[in-house]
């Protein structure tokens, strides 16, 4: 259940430029804790560029992101696995190494994920879908406090990018990280956020509802 009592992640009076155009001014708002922020905007309104701000990846902007204390995941819109890697390497790679079972968790995470057979593969090895399968899995095995979502479906044909989003937003309601979730799908968005944000582009003017 959504605590609305508190705020998980805080954005304020955030200003992203990028290419010398403004992509967002003065943008506001706070995410309760189990939370979805679902995000949309054209190609080009800094949407990737939001969630590379809150994430960290980046300090090139101005005023102020104050993120949970804990884990932060993040799915991508590739895969982005280690090639040198199996399914379960990979997986595991983020998980805590102080966990006494986390061979057995990121075992888990790939049985969530219907890849219990695919641990030793290698990416070169898998679907496109079964490499995305995989990311997810590693995004939640470390039990995030924070969790992005990039348009990770985006390259993939309809029915499985169909699968896979309905796959990924049952993990999120059964585990409730807070989540802000970039989508240019209108129907995803409004099936899994509990609030909107639309970024217009320049002149950096957006829409929270």
């Amino acid at each position: 259940m959504t605590d609305t009592r508190a705020t998980d992640l805080g954005v304020d009076r955030l200003r992203l430029v990028r290419r010398g155009l403004l992509l967002v001014d003065a943008l506001t708002f706070s995410v309760a804790p189990g939370q979805v922020l679902g995000v949309s905007g054209a190609s080009g309104a800094g949407k990737t560029t939001l969630l590379r701000a809150i994430a960290g990846l980046t300090d090139d902007y101005g005023g102020t992101v104050e993120r949970p204390d804990g884990p932060l995941g993040m799915v991508f819109q590739e895969a982005r696995l280690l090639p040198w890697l199996t399914a379960h390497e990979n997986v595991l790679l983020p998980v805590d190494r102080s966990r006494a079972d986390r061979f057995f968790w990121a075992e888990e995470w790939l049985e969530r994920v219907g890849l219990a057979d695919a641990a030793g593969l290698y990416p070169h090895q898998m679907s496109g879908g079964m490499r995305q399968r995989v990311a997810i899995a590693r995004a939640l095995a470390v039990g995030p406090r924070l969790l992005l979502v990039d348009e990770p479906f985006s390259a993939l044909d309809k029915p499985l990018a169909a699968a896979l989003r309905d796959e990924l937003m049952r993990l999120v309601r059964d585990h409730a990280p807070t989540t802000v979730w970039v989508s240019h799908e209108d129907g995803e968005l409004d099936a899994v956020s509990d609030r909107r944000l639309h970024l217009d582009g320049p002149p950096g003017t957006w829409t929270l509802s």
